[in-house]
C-alpha cells in the first residue's frame, strides 16, 4: 500500500483484531506539528486559513499543492508551542486529521483507514481517551467519525489536485522570491515554494478569465495572494 506521510511513523490498517481494546486522546496535543514549518492544505480550507496564514503552493512528483507557511525556518513551527498547544485559531485538516489517514491499495481505487501508532495519544491498554471499538466490537463513533472525516478529506484533496492542474496549466506559478527582515536588519529567506504571478494573472485572456470565475478558481487565487500578508505575522511570532 502507498500512503500520505508526513508526521507519520509507525502506519498500520486499523482492525478489530489489531486495535480492540485500544482507545484514543486526540485533538490538545500537537507537539508532533512542531517540526513542521509547512503544511498541506485543502482548497476548502482557504477562506478560513487565509485570515491569519500564507498561502503558497510546494512541488512535489505529482505536481503543485498548497501549504500553508507555518515557520520561517526548516524544521520549526511557530504555531506550535513548547507545551503543544497550538497558538493560532485555525488548524488545517491535515494536522487535525492525524493520527489518521488512508493508504490506496495497489489499484489507486481503493483506500483502507490507518493509524499511526506511534501517536503519543494511542493508548493499547484503553485506559485514557475514546475506545475505538466498542464492547459489542462494533466501530465507535470515535472510530466513525474519522472514517469520515479522511474520506471527506480524500475527496477534498482530488478537487485541490485539479485546482492546481489548472493553474499549472495556465503558466501562473513562479517561485517565490521572499524574504522577511527581522527587527535586528537580518533578512530571512523563505524558499522552496511557489505563488501565483500577478502579472501573468492580468494576462490570460477573456475567456480563461471567465472559465477561472465560473470554477471558482479566481476565488482560490484572491485568499491566496491576499493570504501572503500573513507573512509579517510569522515574522512578529519569531521575534
Amino acid at each position: 500500500m502507498t500512503k500520505q506521510l508526513m508526521f507519520y511513523e509507525k502506519v498500520a490498517p486499523i482492525s478489530l483484531e489489531r486495535h480492540k481494546g485500544w482507545s484514543l486522546s486526540q485533538g490538545t496535543d500537537f507537539k508532533f506539528a512542531a517540526g513542521s514549518n509547512a503544511a498541506p492544505l485543502m482548497c476548502a480550507e482557504f477562506a478560513t486559513a487565509a485570515t491569519e496564514l500564507p498561502i503558497v503552493f510546494g512541488k512535489g512528483e505529482s505536481g503543485y499543492a498548497p501549504v500553508v507557511v507555518l515557520g520561517i525556518e526548516q524544521g520549526k513551527s511557530l504555531l506550535v508551542d513548547g507545551k503543544g498547544k497550538w497558538k493560532g485559531s485555525y488548524v488545517p485538516a491535515f494536522i487535525r486529521r492525524y493520527p489518521f489517514v488512508f493508504a490506496a491499495g495497489d489499484d489507486g481505487q481503493t483506500f483502507t483507514l490507518c493509524l499511526d501508532e506511534a501517536y503519543k495519544g494511542c493508548d493499547p491498554k484503553g485506559k485514557k481517551g475514546e475506545k475505538l471499538y466498542g464492547d459489542n466490537d462494533e466501530p465507535t463513533e470515535t472510530l466513525n467519525k474519522a472514517l469520515e472525516f479522511t474520506k471527506n478529506y480524500e475527496i477534498e484533496a482530488r478537487r485541490t489536485a485539479e485546482f492546481c492542474k489548472l493553474l499549472d496549466e495556465a503558466g501562473l506559478l513562479d517561485p517565490m522570491q521572499a524574504g522577511i527582515k527581522m527587527p535586528n536588519g537580518e533578512t530571512r529567506a523563505v524558499t522552496g515554494f511557489h505563488v501565483v504571478s500577478r502579472e501573468r494573472l492580468k494576462e490570460l485572456d477573456a475567456e480563461k478569465l471567465t472559465d477561472f470565475f465560473k470554477r471558482d478558481v479566481l476565488e482560490l487565487i484572491y485568499y491566496h495572494l491576499v493570504s501572503m500578508r500573513n507573512m509579517e505575522k510569522l515574522r512578529d511570532m519569531a521575534i
